[in-house]
């Protein structure tokens, strides 16, 4: 337990950024151990089968095949999937 307490303080201290990211830019922040053009897909994916989170990015102007993500959007995401 006092592991995870541990993790839990390390995220707090490492406050994700809300701000303009490309697709694989953040995409490498929520998987890093794969190459950015996976990274990217892996995102996209969980974008289209999280029908709520595309719903929300769709309100914020968002279209499929966008390169970047303005700070809107990186908060639905964020919203959505967590902080990567």
């Amino acid at each position: 337990m006092n592991t995870y307490m541990t993790g839990q303080n390390g995220l707090e201290n490492n406050k994700f950024k809300i701000k303009s990211y490309g697709v694989a830019e953040l995409g490498l922040m929520y998987n890093p151990s794969l190459q950015p053009a996976s990274a990217q897909k892996a995102l996209n994916r969980w974008i289209a089968y999280n029908e709520a989170l595309t719903e929300a990015l769709h309100n914020t102007g968002w279209r499929k095949g966008q390169r970047k993500f303005t700070p809107l959007q990186t908060t639905q995401i964020v919203r959505f999937l967590g902080e990567p």
